[in-house]
């Protein structure tokens, strides 16, 4: 644990992603939630995002897991998500 911060990491479409949070972040009430990934995300280019969560909804690590996997999932529906992956397939020659 880092600074109140806690890490996992999951596996989400073969890329590993580092999910850090930490339950009342700065006394707001609010929960923050960190991903950082070596290859870009549906809800990222960067392969970075911060979330803030204003519920203490989460009782335990698979909580959190299933709102990332959930948030990934619907962001992987979006049309520049799918046309990142098609272009992705193919061969670049410049």
């Amino acid at each position: 644990m880092e600074d109140g911060y806690e890490t996992f990491a999951i596996m989400w479409c073969d890329r590993t992603i580092a999910v850090s949070h930490q339950a009342n972040w700065l006394n707001s009430g609010h929960w923050h939630i960190e991903l950082r990934c070596d290859e870009r995300l549906p809800l990222s280019t960067t392969g970075y995002r911060s979330i803030f969560v204003s519920e203490t909804r989460f009782a335990d690590e698979g909580e959190i897991k299933n709102f990332v996997t959930e948030l990934l999932n619907k962001a992987a529906q979006s049309k520049d998500w799918l046309a990142y992956l098609e272009d992705s397939k193919q061969l670049k020659l410049f």
